[in-house]
């Protein structure tokens, strides 16, 4: 697609609701921001957001409310290999760099011990009566 930057008013429309991996920007408008989150979280897929604010409690609150797997503050798209990156939803499974792609070469074992002593850690007691 040509760049574009359009205003949206139906949350509905597939520019909104699909991934769209172009230089095209949706814009749309909102009053509060629970309104702001309900409309980015309205989607199946979930791969990034960004949030731009100067309140770093909004910037946190909103983070943390939205249904991705990165978010960046007052910035977008900076990856690094020491943090994850991948989606929510239908975005992706997996983690890409950092340690959480690590996971995808680990399996993973529970080993459940029942607490206690066994016969062999029990010592008889000596002729005397010590343990």
């Amino acid at each position: 697609m040509r760049p574009a930057l359009l205003e949206v008013s139906d949350n509905s429309l597939p520019i909104v609701q699909q991934e769209t991996f172009g230089p095209v920007l949706t814009i749309q408008r909102f009053c509060e921001e629970t309104d702001a989150i309900a409309l980015a979280n309205d989607s199946e897929y979930g791969l990034s957001a960004s949030v731009w604010t100067r309140d770093l409690d909004r910037a946190l609150r909103v983070a943390q409310a939205l249904e991705v797997g990165s978010v960046f503050v007052n910035d977008w798209a900076k990856v690094y290999d020491s943090t994850e990156e991948g989606g929510f939803k239908l975005s992706g499974l997996g983690r890409l760099n950092g340690v959480a792609a690590l996971d995808d070469f680990i399996e993973y074992k529970h080993v459940a011990l029942k607490p206690g002593r066994s016969e062999q850690s029990v010592r008889k007691p000596s002729r005397d009566g010590e343990r």
